[in-house]
């Protein structure tokens, strides 16, 4: 199994939404704009400050995986953390070690910027337990769940 992984540039907007789509469909969002996430996800791509990137994984010329980033500062972490904002394996190449290979490019990438941890905010323990268990076997632990307020 040859699997490439790279971080994205400006080239691969249309791929990064679309495989955020993929995952946000899988998840039940059924009210996607590809349009609006593509207008977001350049402007986040083209941001000087690199707040945010993904990472594509490859086997040979097809995208088969991608997980996107974010840094940011707190007190808590004790300066800069990074969070992992979404992290999507094409269905037919799960349990290939693909999403570790993915997870490890995220923690050199991390160390490399000075990180002091990486955070995820996973989905229903209930619901999604093979994704908690994943992050699990990949160090992460349970800080809690996160809440959210949309500010539109």
């Amino acid at each position: 199994m040859n699997i490439q992984i790279r971080q994205s540039n400006i080239n691969d907007i249309e791929l990064i939404t679309n495989m955020v789509v993929s995952l946000l469909k899988e998840l039940g969002d059924r009210d996607v704009n590809n349009k609006e996430l593509t207008g977001i996800c350049s402007n986040l791509i083209n941001n000087e400050e690199n707040l945010y990137t993904a990472f594509l994984a490859y086997r040979d010329t097809e995208c088969i995986g991608i997980i996107t980033l974010s840094e940011f500062i707190s007190l808590y972490g004790k300066g800069l953390c990074g969070l992992i904002l979404e992290l999507y394996i094409v269905p037919n190449e799960r349990s290939k070690g693909i999403g570790e290979k993915l997870i490890n490019t995220v923690k050199k990438y991390g160390f490399q910027r000075g990180w002091s941890r990486v955070e995820v905010g996973a989905p229903d323990p209930e619901e999604w337990s093979k994704t908690v268990s994943f992050y699990k076997r990949q160090g992460f632990q349970e800080i809690g769940p996160r809440l959210k307020h949309h500010l539109k």
